[in-house]
């Protein structure tokens, strides 16, 4: 006798997943006592078969709570423009135009394509777009590629990317270290 085997070495395997995976799939109109697990688990008069119901994914998102380091961020967005003080308890991040003054207890990031003509003081100060003014950082300042900044700059570290440029005086340290007179003779 002559058996014939498969040409390709992985054709038999498969053939044999596909009349498994048929056999699983396809399920009897009812099952016999003996079919349930011998632990008594699923009695045959009282074994119910799950309803399974399918759902549609719900296709508008629903609004998400921001995260507990989100809510210390504000935002001035593009198309926004603000005159006067802005003061925030964490971060802000420009993006549209600001005239004024900036005060933030942690950093302040100018987006690419904003315009700011203010006083800024934070903890750090990352600038992608333009600020004309005085920049008071406590921690850094960062001048990226596509930023700008002319004005008056403190801050005891400074990074100035290669493409940034940076006009006017600038002075290493804080505002504390710098001796201050008194309206007295010296």
């Amino acid at each position: 006798m002559f058996r014939r085997e498969p040409r390709d070495p992985i054709e038999r395997p498969l053939s044999q997943l596909r009349q498994h995976l048929e056999q699983t799939t396809s399920e009897p109109e009812s099952l016999a006592e003996d079919e349930f697990p011998s632990t008594g688990e699923f009695p045959s008069s009282t074994y119910q078969r799950p309803a399974v119901t399918w759902q549609p994914l719900e296709t508008t998102p629903r609004p998400v709570a921001p995260a507990a380091s989100d809510r210390q961020v504000s935002i001035v967005a593009a198309n926004a423009r603000w005159e006067g003080t802005l003061e925030s308890q964490g971060s802000l991040i420009v993006h549209g135009t600001v005239k004024g003054t900036i005060r933030a207890t942690q950093d302040v990031t100018i987006a690419e394509g904003a315009t700011v003509d203010a006083e800024i003081a934070a903890q750090n100060v990352s600038v992608h777009g333009t600020v004309r003014g005085r920049i008071e950082a406590s921690g850094r300042l960062e001048i990226h590629p596509s930023g700008e900044v002319v004005g008056e700059v403190q801050a005891p570290s400074l990074i100035v990317h290669e493409g940034a440029r940076l006009s006017g005086t600038l002075r290493m340290g804080t505002a504390e270290a710098e001796p201050r007179t008194t309206g007295g003779r010296a």
